[in-house]
């Protein structure tokens, strides 16, 4: 079984929107977060510090160190480089702050240039004792916390600087994006900048970008620089795109380009509103993240996987906008230990940092391994690889391109399918129906010497032909029978594979389903289906696991019409995923719970004749 993941750890601030995270460039386990009441609209600021620790039973707690309130809301936070308690912070009022977490209630610092609204702060990585801030004013400043003004001012655009990032190679070099939808590279060392004795960049701020590349025709929102390609960054706004430009591709103007151009290395689609904030992986070249105000987050890898998509995962724990995203710099549980396995790269962090547990993981195309939980043996025997399947564009409406959270946890409590009661059967017969990728019958063939298992779904070439290729990667071949089928037509191709064996009825003895029940018109035929295959001796049974997010009163609807085809339930039980707790079926308490507590559990249901 797959050891179970740690229950989530939550931190809600009621009355103050997030507007960025940030982890410690010290401590791995100690964050930040700015935050502003009504939305940043309107109201005071709050500065939370925050610590992940060891909770019950070994999962992660969320622990409130201490909270600062300014006077307007805070838009950014930034961890200094070289002194592992202070941070600076930039808020609406225009001012910045810097704090020392060993001291309560006030900034040791604050400075007020910006005319407008102060939307980013960033500290170098390399110059460490200089960070950048951006505004609303349309300037980008550089401080050091020892100077009571900044030490250079740059009017980077005519409007809006919504972030201004140094790179993390050149300890000079800064990029900027703004409202006026471009890209701006600035060099600090470029003789284009006013010099002489009656010239500062107080006074007179420095304008001359090395490089202007109009990355977008509505507002920019948000850019990072790659950690591993020093040419190379991320841009993201209000179109919606994710777009990644290499600096060396810029080209001058011709006929056939505009007049300062930049050539996009790849864009990535995929949100659906804007996109509030991009960032490059810390630990892998190819890795980004984002959030946007279509409340997800998404994961993107700069190179197509075999499906030929860029994206690797979409999570969606938020019922508000997603303005910010952070990586650990530290904890590499971040990203999937196998590259392979892009499923794993983000939903523990969001697990633990959200309440939020996923209803289906990997993606189409993509390398899901499960690890079944034994002591010693072989290893390889001990894990089962699948490809998630990638049906044709018809059959998108399918939901066959996930491994979905019901199906593992079958192949976790195997042992309540109660496969042994057929132990004195010389064939056991097992039909799973929406099999997907395949994860239960692999299970069920893996423990079972005695099992003859029909692996279905429906007739989809891409489908059958992954499920296919699952088969035979993990040895299920002598035990496994692929057959496609469409539920409630006639059943003779499921029974084929038996009439080979006639070792008894050739009917099935075990029905087995996860996640098939999210369609309330396909009851019919599934269960007619059900009718037509399950075997009439005494100890025949159907296991059904549906998630949640099914509905209460799908499920439930599901169970009046099994009665009016003389099967019955004879057990039906709510599970949570993460910790296991069971309770009675009850399909009252859909008044009492959202989408959040819903995706914590799953329904098992057994079937029998009535």
């Amino acid at each position: 079984m797959n050891p179970a993941r740690p229950p989530p750890a939550v931190l809600q601030t009621p009355g103050f929107a997030h507007y960025s995270v940030a982890w410690s460039p010290f401590h791995n386990s100690r964050m930040a977060l700015a935050s502003a009441a009504n939305f940043g609209l309107v109201g005071n600021g709050r500065l939370h510090m925050i610590s992940l620790i060891p909770g019950v039973g070994g999962s992660s707690a969320v622990k409130l160190d201490k909270q600062y309130e300014t006077q307007d809301g805070i838009y950014d936070v930034a961890w200094s480089e070289i002194h592992e308690n202070q941070l600076v912070t930039g808020s609406g009022d225009g001012t910045l702050k810097l704090w020392d977490v060993l001291l309560n209630d006030f900034p040791i610092r604050s400075w007020h240039e910006h005319s407008r609204e102060v939307f980013s702060v960033d500290w170098s990585n390399i110059k460490k004792d200089t960070f950048a801030s951006s505004s609303w004013d349309g300037n980008v400043k550089l401080w050091t916390p020892e100077m009571s003004r900044s030490v250079t001012t740059l009017h980077a655009h005519l409007s809006c600087v919504y972030q201004a990032i140094f790179s993390p190679h050149q300890p000079d070099i800064l990029a900027t994006c703004s409202t006026d939808g471009t890209m701006k590279i600035f060099d600090l060392r470029s003789p284009a900048y006013a010099t002489g004795p009656a010239m500062n960049s107080f006074t007179h701020p420095l304008s001359a970008a090395v490089l202007t590349v109009p990355a977008a025709g509505t507002e920019l929102l948000t850019l990072d620089w790659n950690k591993y390609r020093p040419f190379v960054l991320a841009t993201a706004g209000v179109d919606k795109m994710v777009k990644v430009w290499d600096c060396r591709m810029v080209q001058s103007a011709n006929q056939s380009t505009q007049a300062i151009g930049g050539v996009c290395e790849i864009q990535l689609p995929g949100h659906e509103y804007a996109v509030r904030k991009v960032q490059w992986s810390p630990h892998r070249p190819d890795i980004l993240a984002t959030a946007s105000y279509d409340m997800t987050c998404r994961m993107y890898v700069n190179s197509a996987t075999s499906r030929g998509s860029n994206l690797l995962q979409v999570h969606d724990p938020h019922t508000e906008f997603a303005a910010g995203c952070s990586w650990s710099l530290y904890d590499e549980g971040l990203i999937a230990k196998d590259s392979d396995d892009p499923e794993d790269i983000m939903s523990t962090s969001l697990q633990t940092l959200y309440d939020h547990t996923p209803v289906s993981h990997s993606v189409p195309g993509s390398i899901f391994t499960y690890t079944i939980k034994c002591d010693g043996g072989n290893s390889a025997l001990r894990q089962i690889t699948l490809q998630i399947p990638d049906t044709q564009t018809s059959n998108w409406s399918l939901h066959a391109s996930s491994i979905w959270q019901s199906s593992i946890h079958i192949a976790d409590h195997i042992e309540d399918l109660q496969l042994d009661r057929f132990s004195d059967r010389k064939i056991l017969r097992v039909l799973e129906l929406g099999a997907g990728a395949g994860l239960p019958s692999i299970m069920i063939a893996r423990i079972t010497p005695n099992a003859a298992v029909v692996v279905s779904d429906y007739p989809d070439e891409n489908l059958i032909h992954t499920l296919s290729d699952n088969i035979r990667r993990n040895h299920a071949s002598e035990r496994c029978w692929i057959v496609p089928y469409a539920w409630g037509n006639d059943i003779s191709p499921l029974l084929t594979p038996a009439q080979q064996s006639p070792e008894g009825s050739v009917l099935f003895d075990l029905i087995v389903a996860a996640d098939t029940l999210w369609n309330p018109e396909s009851h019919v035929q599934f269960i007619n289906t059900l009718c037509m295959c399950l075997s009439h001796s005494p100890g025949a049974r159907v296991h059904l696991v549906a998630g949640l997010h099914t509905g209460r009163y799908t499920l439930q609807s599901f169970m009046n019409a099994i009665m009016i085809h003389k099967l019955q339930v004879e057990r039906a039980v709510e599970r949570q995923v993460i910790d296991g707790i069971q309770r009675p079926w009850d399909v009252t308490r859909a008044e009492s719970e959202d989408e959040r507590e819903r995706r914590k559990w799953v329904v098992w249901m057994v079937l029998k004749w009535a």
